[in-house]
């Protein structure tokens, strides 16, 4: 605790003569009297009109209050062994507000309500000692020249520790995404991990996955939060933005997001496997935007066995040939399988004579040797179009090297 002012301070900046210098140092005595109680006021009316002070008991905010009195004082009175602004009582004033989880709104409102109880106590004071208006409009000046320095000074000390624990906890989210997509928590830490996030234990998430090249890592966070919502995690793996959410979001651009099936948070790491599939396949068929696996039905385990796909490309394409009769027999084939292998229905499709389509799908069978309407034919051939597509479309020329 700094010593009260005495009549052997040094004069101090705006004492215009002895009398007034001398009424100044009876008001600043008078005013550290009431330091304690002062003190005692602020901290009151903080807790009671203030959220962020209310979960922080009086017996923690009485000494860095103190001290910020003893400074003001100090200054005041020209006692401080360093008059200028910046001190010790100030930065540990800003940085302990920071760690007790008070906002910096929190904290100024605070300053304020302080500074004009600071005030308060000074007219009443000052009616008390008999001090003139001189003296009492000086020290008012004085007194809030300093306040405002010391409000810049505490809050870059509140800024900076709340940055650093802002960057901390956005470590330990990535950290806890991370394990949460790879399987590696334990019960435990699932556990301590949900109820910190305020996550749902019995609730379903979708894993999702998005190359890094979607967008800037601020913007793309921001596309998984439309209108400010925090629903969503994310980290990155091997070079790819990977994460949770509990809904599908639809992203605009160019970028392509891949989400996984919904799953409770102790199998995401299943979720997110199936949105890395997801993703190649999108990725193969030139989709943007987002895309489910559910969505995809076959078309991921297309992409996945190139093997079969390439087998199957040889069996029931490569016999047609590369011409455009070709292409016309394939996109015939396809349409009539989708239709469920219904003539009229695609025959409005590719907008031609109903005969006309049973004499391609007559060529195709003839050519291929193979009949459609056996179910596990139409499904082979239907894998190995789709199949073929993606071959064609990855290669530059747009052929496929396998017909």
């Amino acid at each position: 605790m700094s010593e009260p002012p005495t009549a052997e301070s040094p004069q101090a900046p705006h004492a215009a003569n002895t009398s007034t210098m001398s009424a100044r140092r009876r008001l600043l005595l008078r005013m550290h009297a009431e330091r304690d109680e002062l003190a005692a006021r602020i901290v009151a009316r903080a807790r009671a009109e203030i959220a962020d002070y209310r979960a922080i008991t009086a017996a923690d905010l009485l000494p860095t209050t103190t001290a910020i009195l003893d400074r003001v004082f100090a200054v005041l009175a020209g006692t401080a062994a360093d008059p200028a602004p910046e001190s010790a009582e100030l930065t540990d004033y800003g940085r302990i507000r920071a760690g007790q989880a008070v906002s910096m709104e929190a904290l100024l409102r605070a300053w304020r309500l302080a500074e004009r109880l600071h005030l308060e106590t000074l007219t009443a004071v000052a009616a008390e000692c008999g001090a003139d208006d001189a003296v009492l409009l000086e020290i008012t000046r004085d007194l809030l020249a300093l306040v405002d320095d010391a409000a810049a000074l505490f809050s870059d000390a509140h800024h900076e520790v709340a940055r650093d624990r802002a960057d901390h906890d956005r470590v330990q989210r990535a950290e806890f995404t991370h394990g949460v997509l790879t399987g590696t928590l334990s019960a435990t830490e699932l556990r301590l991990g949900i109820q910190r996030y305020g996550l749902r234990a019995d609730g379903d998430y979708l894993a999702f996955r998005a190359h890094a090249d979607a967008a800037p890592p601020a913007e793309f966070d921001r596309l998984l939060r439309p209108l400010g919502a925090d629903h969503a995690f994310r980290t990155v793996i091997d070079g790819d933005y990977a994460g949770f959410t509990d809904r599908a979001i639809r992203i605009p651009g160019a970028a392509l997001l891949a989400f996984g099936p919904p799953n409770p948070l102790g199998a995401a790491a299943h979720s997110f496997r199936l949105a890395g599939r997801a993703l190649a396949t999108a990725t193969a068929l030139g989709r943007i935007g987002t895309c489910e696996f559910d969505e995809l039905g076959l078309l991921p385990g297309v992409a996945a066995d190139p093997e079969l796909g390439a087998e199957l490309v040889r069996r029931y394409l490569s016999p047609l040939g590369t011409g455009t009769s070709a292409a016309v027999l394939i996109d015939t084939v396809t349409d009539y399988l989708d239709t469920g292998m219904r003539i009229e229905a695609t025959a409005q499709r590719l907008i031609v004579h109903p005969n006309t389509v049973r004499y391609r799908i007559g060529r195709f069978e003839e050519l291929t040797g193979c009949d459609l309407r056996q179910a596990h034919t139409g499904a082979q051939v239907w894998w190995a179009i789709q199949y073929d597509r993606l071959v064609r479309r990855g290669e530059p020329n747009g052929t496929s090297a396998n017909r």
